[in-house]
């Protein structure tokens, strides 16, 4: 990352003010020392610019859910552990992180999980592919 970008937290507080004293002044919340999305992108730019696609994948996938709430995000976490959930839970999750938090790769991942664990036979008993 070049000198002239900032690395700032989820909430925009730049790293150099995320210091030990102002914590134990009682500042800030969790948010403030979560990674940026855009922080999260220049790390996919410079992976990616190394060769390293697959770490760039990544790096990206985790820029688009700095904006999911965590309650969703563990949602699903939960929902991709084999035998937790249906082809059709899996695909409502992926359309919710497409739509609600404009998270493309994210919910490509998810869609794709859910093709996987259907040929695979790791949907919840019942469900079949389709």
């Amino acid at each position: 990352m070049s000198a002239s970008r900032s690395i700032t937290s989820k909430t925009g507080v730049p790293i150099e003010e995320l210091v030990l004293e102002r914590v134990a002044g009682g500042w800030g919340d969790m948010a403030d020392f979560s990674i940026g999305r855009e922080t999260l992108l220049h790390q996919a730019d410079a992976a990616a610019g190394g060769g390293r696609h697959q770490v760039a994948q990544n790096f990206r996938r985790a820029a688009e859910l700095v904006g999911v709430p965590d309650d969703i995000i563990l949602r699903i976490y939960e929902a991709l552990r084999p035998f937790r959930a249906t082809q059709a839970e899996l695909r409502t999750l992926a359309t919710q992180l497409r739509l609600q938090f404009h998270a493309p790769e994210c919910a490509r991942w998810v869609e794709e999980a859910a093709e996987v664990y259907a040929s695979r036979g790791l949907l919840k008993a019942g469900e079949h592919s389709g």
